[in-house]
């Protein structure tokens, strides 16, 4: 019997195992293999495989699984080589026919792909078909057999981390051609898997509440409102702290004398980026020493009690913080990450000795001490670091791996480079210990956060570079890391320009060298700051000033990195250094604000004698935007605030407005000959002018008296009437009269044309119309007059009185130079004539809080654009908005109840209708504006803080309720309130962003009123003669409103303006005054428009009318000559001397005896009414002659008066 082939598996143990002995050795994988088991299961399990289910020994197992590896190899080669090609398949039993051979069959085909490799596309799927050996199902099932038989089977892995338990819905699905094809959406596929999961598990723990309160991995805490709230505002550009200033009461803080508010620290916080959960995390007290354990498996992850024991070694700490070795020494600033020092930087002590990590790029985690933290390599060859979790409760390896803590989260939180986020700490903290801070203390303060915050924010809108924030908090770093050289070197010893580079020895040098003098060290400042020698000038006083350096500075880290800083930061702003010196010395009138960026930055949060430098280089920050949003160049708004500087010589355009205003002040001065020729009387003396040196100066300019037109009128009547007594014979007052009115008819002449010289010699100096420059000129606390005699006296009275002299200290100038930069203020800011009307006569007072309305300050320049930006809001007259503020000046200050209630909600829909937004919108905003319990906007500040929450209302799409949530987000943890503001600011990004611009309706539809009169007659000059008005006010639901004043305007009497009581009635008297006729008296409520009353009637007592005799005329002494008429009038009076205009009379004739049958003529007619001044005219002839006598009677009265008798001659 032919002996039987052994399976080549088989063969190759037999091969491998060649004597009996070592064969029987492993009888399980010999039956195994004999009985026509597979190797591929053998070879995919592995070496530990063999060793565990068959026993072996590693090295038989490796032996073996050699053999057998290169046997699957061949195999499978042989099998996907098989599977690739075709061969045809023959009949058995026949053999293929040869074709016969011809000729033709020289003709050999050439080779081909298919008859080279002979593939079987038979045998062959689509590429895309489940089947396929390389499509995503394939690999599907081979990754599945990899994590079922090759990881989970030999790793020690808990059951709650494999695969199908933490994925338990992956053996449920179906793979088919939609599955693999068909595309899903990720969300929809982690909400499938989630699903499966909690029906599985159930809700254990609750997750939002697991994901706050877990600290590890490094990536927690999460807290979902924060990353929502942060999420929407970096989606519009902002941050969480942009709500915050925008809705500051106390915005914008460069106007504050401490530059900042009581929010700014929050709105910083929010800045940062960084929710309130992970700010506890930074500043929370540092762990104790007896709950290292609890505090290392928090943060840290260790798990177990020995776990955290071991954190120390490098493998460990790199996977429990996930950094990689290169990570590690970033983080520790060694080996490759290790401080480079300058070589430029000599030390005042002996220089470190040893690694210098502590001194730059890891000094927060090593708290600045020697020695640093490192990596020591043990003699087994494991990586630790040199400090230990289980230390004693001395040792400061705790503190550190606590740092370590916090500092990783930052670096991952920030995506800076480790060093840049140490420096960025040191900084913080170096400036906090300056500003009062115990030093040494090492820890991440609120302040620090809030340095964070101020760096995030610049970083955003400016592209700020961290290690320039360091030094504009602290000093420019001289240690570089790898290839990259310090800030110092790059800045000045980068070029190679000078034999010598800048060196940081503590020598001094003069701040000031003498001119023709060069020195090196100036010359390298100003080379590597890229500035001029002027530039120069004005930063090394500063810098001198603020640390107190005299006339010499010194080449230390402190006075280079002023220098520094205030360049870097005025060009990061698009300043000149220049501009931001000015800047920072404008903002208040000494030099703290300047000097807490030329001296030694501080950080204190609280007023001292330098200012806080975060809440410096936010005031910049904050007028800077300011000027953009306005379009104001800074240059600009630096030139109209500060004081004018004048030279010593009147400009080009001084002196054009000098010859104006000469060329045409002789024709309008006030002189004697201008008085003759008004009829006024000579005076014995010769000149007028002496006598009228209270109304006009010697050269006939006029004085301004009094502040209104009536005032001077009465003024210049009075000083008239004592020229002319002093002027003049004595007459009586009678004769004395006419003569004062003519004289002050010349003075008005006068008045006005030297007022109209000034106008047009201001309207070319300023470049503003008339009305707007003489506008200026009273801005400017001067007058006509003071500006014609200061420039007469300048420049003499005529041009042929000789050169003029030069200008110098002259006090016209100054004056001219303010009114030129008011000039370019309403030039610039386009204010109208009403405005600087109203700004003067009260505004400065009630808008802006000024016991001064000449003072101009940054603070007035700001309050003024305001009223600009408001009117550019609006499609309405700019006199809407003066209105509202005239009136809501002049409610009382104890105004209450529903008086209160109707100027709230009238200047509301006011505001809402000139804003073109909401009532509830304006409401919402008002009543967080105005804190008292008021609630009315009155001022400018709170008209702008109106205007950019609406503002931020339409860039945002959100409503004033959200975007006030968000303003007044804490700072501390507020689940609630950082709920509902998530929610709120979630839902306004869902629907369109569209400016709710409801149309606010009109204030009438507040209330109900009616008036009426009780008597529409009323007689003048009659004691206790009135008419009653009678209004009523109600809501629009018919409740009474109590306590509101209304307000009346009457002409020909007065009304008292009054409040209704407590049933909303209101009675108030008409009293008559002296003038006869009819009027339609207005009344109207705060903030409400005038409406008419009932009309009403003031005429004379009818009842007392009669005829006065003196002022009747006279009968004829002789007979009138035929055909000839008489005039008879009378006037008609009352008992009160009141006229009696309007009145119908009756004129009648009595003949006398004898003469009743001749006929006697009354013209017009019998029936008649006197006229306006109470007369009554008729005329009166007898055609055929006769004697008649006249009677007129009243109809109202029924009182008669007779003329006569009267004769008249018959005709010839």
């Amino acid at each position: 019997m032919a002996k039987t082939r052994l399976r080549p598996a088989a063969e190759l143990y037999e091969r491998l195992f060649a004597t009996r002995t070592r064969r029987k050795k492993y009888p399980a994988l010999h039956t195994y293999l004999t009985q026509g088991g597979s190797i591929f299961p053998l070879v995919e399990k592995g070496v530990d495989s063999l060793v565990k289910d068959y026993r072996m020994s590693r090295e038989d197992a490796q032996a073996f699984l050699r053999q057998a590896s290169s046997m699957a190899i061949y195999i499978r080669r042989r099998f996907i080589e098989h599977t690739l090609t075709y061969t045809e398949q023959q009949t058995p039993g026949k053999a293929l026919k040869k074709p016969a051979s011809s000729a033709l069959s020289s003709l050999v085909e050439g080779p081909t792909f298919e008859k080279l490799f002979k593939p079987n596309f038979i045998g062959s799927c689509p590429p895309n078909a489940l089947e396929s050996l390389w499509g995503p199902v394939a690999y599907l099932v081979e990754l599945f057999q990899w994590i079922s038989k090759r990881i989970e089977p030999i790793g020690d892995i808990e059951d709650k981390y494999k695969l199908h338990v933490r994925r338990s819905d992956l053996n449920e699905l179906v793979v088919d051609a939609n599955a693999v094809f068909q595309p899903v959406s990720a969300v929809e596929i982690i909400n499938n898997a989630l699903e499966a999961f909690i029906k599985k598990h159930g809700t254990l723990t609750d997750l939002v509440e697991a994901l706050l309160t877990a600290r590890y991995p490094n990536d927690l805490p999460w807290f979902q409102h924060w990353s929502t709230l942060d999420g929407v505002a970096e989606h519009l550009g902002m941050s969480v702290g942009n709500f915050v200033f925008t809705v500051d009461l106390l915005s914008p803080y460069f106007l504050q004398s401490e530059a900042w508010g009581a929010d700014a620290d929050r709105a910083l916080a929010h800045s940062s980026r960084l929710g309130p959960y992970q700010r506890t995390l930074l500043t929370e007290a540092r762990v104790a020493h007896a709950v290292r354990k609890a505090f290392f498996d928090e943060n840290y992850g260790c798990e177990g009690d020995e776990g955290y024991k071991t954190l120390n070694q490098l493998p460990t700490f790199g996977m429990q913080t996930g950094l990689d070795p290169a990570g590690i020494e970033a983080l520790l600033s060694i080996k490759a990450s290790a401080p480079r020092r300058s070589v430029n930087v000599k030390f005042a002590d002996n220089p470190p000795v040893g690694p210098e990590s502590h001194l730059f790029g890891s000094v927060y985690i090593n708290a600045g001490a020697s020695p640093p933290v490192g990596i020591a390599e043990e003699s087994d060859g494991l990586q630790t670091l040199t400090i230990v979790p289980e230390s004693p409760a001395t040792d400061k390896d705790l503190e550190r791996f606590d740092r370590l803590n916090r500092k990783i989260r930052l670096n991952k939180w920030f995506g800076l480079r480790s060093f840049e986020v140490d420096s960025l700490l040191v900084a913080a903290i170096r400036a906090e210990e300056q500003g009062g801070l115990a030093p040494g203390q090492w820890w991440i303060t609120d302040n620090v956060v809030h340095a964070l915050g101020l760096f995030q924010l610049l970083r955003e809108n400016y592209g700020c570079k961290p290690m320039d924030f360091v030094a504009f908090l602290h000093e420019m770093s001289v240690y570089g890391v790898e290839n990259e050289l310090s800030l110092f070197d790059r800045v000045f010893n980068a070029d190679g320009d000078y034999r010598r580079a800048l060196v940081l020895d503590g020598a001094s040098f003069t701040a000031i060298p003498a001119v023709g003098s060069n020195d090196l060290t100036v010359n390298q400042l100003c080379n590597g700051l890229q500035i001029d020698p002027l530039t120069y000038g004005y930063l090394a006083l500063a810098i001198a000033k603020a640390q107190g350096l005299g006339d010499n500075l010194e080449r230390t880290p402190a006075v280079v990195s002023a220098f520094y800083r205030l360049v870097k930061l005025a060009r990061l702003m698009s300043l000149t250094p220049i501009e931001l010196v000015l800047m920072l010395t404008l903002f208040a009138d000494d030099d703290k604000w300047l000097n807490g960026l030329a001296g030694v930055p501080q950080i204190h949060g609280q007023s001292s004698e330098t200012r806080d430098v975060l809440n410096i280089i936010y005031a910049v920050h904050e007028c800077v935007r300011w000027c953009k949003d306005r379009q104001l160049p800074v240059l600009t708004m630096l030139q109209m605030v500060a004081q004018p500087q004048v030279s010593g010589a009147a400009s080009e355009a001084q002196r054009q407005m000098f010859d104006k205003v000469i060329s045409l002040l002789p024709a309008a001065r006030l002189t004697n000959a201008g008085l003759l020729m008004a009829d006024v009387p000579p005076t014995p003396a010769g000149n007028w002018l002496h006598f009228l040196k209270s109304v006009a100066d010697p050269s006939g300019l006029v004085r301004p008296l009094g502040y209104s037109e009536a005032q001077y009128l009465w003024e210049a009547r009075v000083r008239l009437n004592q020229a002319v007594l002093d002027g003049l014979p004595a007459m009586a007052a009678e004769v004395r009269a006419p003569i004062v009115e003519k004289m002050l008819g010349v003075l008005l002449q006068a008045r006005e044309a030297q007022a109209s010289v000034a106008k047009e010699a201001l309207a070319v100096f300023t470049s503003l119309d008339s009305e707007r420059a003489m506008g200026v000129l009273a801005w400017a606390n001067t007058t006509v007059f003071l500006i014609l005699r200061e420039i007469t006296a300048h420049v003499g009275a005529s041009v042929q009185d000789g050169p003029r002299p030069r200008a110098v200290d002259n006090p016209l100038l100054s004056r001219l130079a303010n009114v030129q930069r008011l000039g370019e203020v309403v030039t610039q800011l386009h204010l109208s004539a009403a405005v600087m009307r109203d700004y003067l006569d009260y505004g400065y007072r009630a808008w802006l809080g000024q016991a001064d309305k000449y003072q101009f300050s940054m603070s007035t320049l700001y309050d003024l654009t305001v009223l600009g930006r408001a009117f550019e809001m609006s499609d309405q007259p700019e006199e809407k908005l003066l209105h509202y503020l005239r009136t809501v000046d002049q409610l009382p200050g104890n105004i209450a109840g529903d008086s209160l209630w109707l100027a709230q909600e009238a200047g509301y829909i006011l505001l809402a209708g000139f804003f073109q937004w909401s009532v509830t919108q304006v409401r919402e905003c008002v009543h967080h504006i105005d804190p008292s319990d008021t609630k009315i906007l009155k001022t400018l500040r709170q008209l702008d803080l109106l205007m950019r929450i609406r503002t931020l209302a339409e860039q945002s799409g959100m409503d004033a309720q959200t975007i006030l949530r968000l303003g007044r987000l804490p700072a501390s943890i507020d689940k609630a309130a950082y709920a509902e503001a998530a929610e709120r600011a979630l839902l306004s990004q869902s629907e369109t962003l569209v400016l709710d611009r409801q149309p606010p309706g009109e204030v009438e539809q507040l209330i109900v009123r009616t008036c009426t009169v009780d008597n529409s007659t009323v007689v003048a000059n009659k004691k206790d003669a009135k008419s009653i008005y009678t209004v009523t006010l109600k809501n629009s639901e018919g409740s009474p409103l109590k306590g509101v004043r209304v307000f009346w305007q009457a002409i020909l009497g007065t009304i008292q303006t009054l409040s209704t009581d407590d049933n909303g009635v209101l009675k108030a008297e008409f009293i008559p005054g002296s003038v006869l006729g009819s009027e339609t008296p207005t009344y109207w409520l705060d903030l409400f428009q005038p409406l008419d009353a009932s009309e009403i009637h003031v005429v004379p007592d009818p009842k007392s009318l009669f005829f006065s005799g003196p002022f009747s005329s006279p009968i004829p002494l002789e007979a009138v000559r035929a055909g000839a008429e008489v005039q008879l009038f009378a006037t008609l009076k009352d008992e009160f001397k009141n006229l009696g205009p309007d009145q119908l009379v009756n004129w009648f004739s009595e003949p006398a005896e004898g003469d009743e049958s001749k006929p006697i003529i009354i013209r017009p007619a019998s029936d008649v009414s006197t006229d306006q001044s109470g007369l009554t005219t008729v005329f009166v002839h007898a055609p055929e002659g006769g004697t008649f006598t006249f009677e007129v009677r009243s109809q109202s009265s029924d009182k008669t008066l007779f003329f006569g008798p009267i004769t008249f001659l018959p005709p010839g």
